[in-house]
């Protein structure tokens, strides 16, 4: 029997290494419940990129709403304007941010979500001053709803769009089946509720075996046919090791 499994429900991205846990001796599986991919078109979101200097704020809502955002920038050699307040929703979005821009960069420390970004200082006073968040293509109404309370006038930059993907139990189980240890990594509330649209019940002996770990206590609400679930301090690949090590 093999030790350990992660099965990975998360977009492939250059930052999710496989290399990095077959070097700790954990099987790496993808299964990705959602693709990212970019938009047809990206004429409305270029006129926005055209006029970066009339907002105060810029809110990066994910790292892949920072990868489209800095490949459009790139195309058009636009400057990022020293007078915007730059913020996001947690650190592996910071970072990436930090590696593109050289600015100060904003997150909610206690929870990563939109929730508690709208308790930041940096939105105490935001009364008629243009907002704008980048984005995928639909999500979340939190944020918007929340800095419209405190006044903010809001605009949307959606550069990217998510397919929703079905992913065969069946195959991930036999995949899985000689592992003493089955661990499955799902980081996004729509991915949640996706899956759990899949036929789970010819599963549930199986699916109640596997330790789950997400971002959010949202997602744990919602994945509630596992017996196993551990809420991630953040998404690097450190601190899912330390999990797996623990767990």
């Amino acid at each position: 029997m093999k030790d350990v499994a992660l099965i990975s429900t998360r977009p492939v991205r250059k930052e999710i290494s496989p290399t990095f846990y077959e070097k700790n001796n954990v099987t790496f599986l993808p299964f990705p419940l959602t693709e990212i991919l970019p938009l047809k078109e990206y004429e409305e979101f270029d006129l926005i990129l055209q006029n970066l200097s009339s907002y105060h704020h810029l809110i990066f809502i994910s790292t892949n709403a920072v990868d489209f955002f800095v490949a459009r920038m790139n195309f058009y050699h636009i400057t990022l304007p020293s007078s915007l307040i730059i913020s996001c929703i947690g650190p592996s979005t910071k970072k990436l941010l930090q590696e593109n821009f050289n600015t100060p960069v904003f997150y909610p420390r206690e929870s990563f979500d939109s929730e508690h970004l709208l308790k930041s200082d940096i939105f105490s006073d935001i009364k008629n001053q243009k907002i704008l968040i980048i984005r995928g293509i639909g999500g979340r109404e939190t944020l918007r709803k929340g800095l419209e309370k405190k006044g903010g006038l809001i605009t949307y930059g959606e550069c990217y769009t998510r397919k929703y993907l079905q992913i065969d139990l069946e195959e991930v189980r036999k995949n899985t089946y000689e592992f003493n240890r089955i661990f499955m990594l799902i980081t996004s509330y729509e991915s949640a509720k996706k899956f759990m649209q899949h036929n789970i019940t010819d599963h549930l002996s199986w699916l109640k075996s596997i330790h789950v770990i997400v971002n959010h206590i949202r997602l744990k609400n919602e994945l509630n046919i596992f017996s196993n679930i551990t809420i991630t301090e953040d998404l690097s690949n450190d601190s899912i090791l330390r999990i797996l090590k623990k767990n």
